[in-house]
This record gives C-alpha cells, structure tokens and sequence, in this order.
C-alpha cells in the first residue's frame, strides 16, 4: 500500500505543511518552524521559503526555483534570497544546497 502524501493546507497569507521534524507553518510574512519561535522575512526569502516548504523536502533546482519566482530576476538574486533566508532563521542547515541539484529544506 502506497503512503499517503501529507496535506497541504494553503491560502494567500496561510501555509501549513508536515514535514518529518514537524509541522512548517507561514503566516504572513513569519515562519514557524519545528522547535523554534516565528521568524519575520522579508519578501524575496519569504518566496524561496514558501516553494521549497510547499516542495516538503524534496530538491528544487536553481532552474525551477527562477522559473517559480521570475521576480527574483537572475541566478545571482536567487543566490542572495537563499543567503538571507539562511541568515534570518534561527539555524541555517534549514535550507539545504544540494550540489548540483538545487535547495531543499532539511526538516
């Protein structure tokens, strides 16, 4: 029998998904994360954030990442978004790079 897929409950300012460590939740502009208090982001992580919690884990390459969010602009902003993310929550091993594959959240 097959598992069944986690549900993800999403509206324009909600986002809550399952994940193996706990439930992500967005509010807004402020993510929950498992064991640790909400954290405020501003927009352009905000973005990166929300794919790579609706993707649940899986890998999200750089392609796809530009493709999702065209108003990041270029490899270079999507860089800067992933790096700020990373420095605004409070453990950056959350967002992962995967080597030549992309990011994903490690959760």
């Amino acid at each position: 029998m097959a598992e069944p897929v986690p549900e993800v409950i999403e509206d324009d300012q909600y986002l809550r998904v399952p994940m193996p460590a706990g439930e992500v939740e967005i509010i807004g502009n402020t993510v929950h994360l498992p064991g640790h208090g909400p954290v405020a982001l501003a927009p352009g992580p905000m973005s990166v954030m929300r794919a790579l919690t609706k993707a649940q884990g899986a890998v999200i390459s750089r392609e796809d990442l530009l493709w999702l969010l065209p108003q990041c602009g270029s490899s270079h902003g999507l860089e800067m978004w992933v790096s700020r993310l990373r420095q605004a929550l409070p453990d950056s091993a959350v967002v992962q790079t995967v080597v030549k594959r992309g990011y994903r959240l490690a959760l």
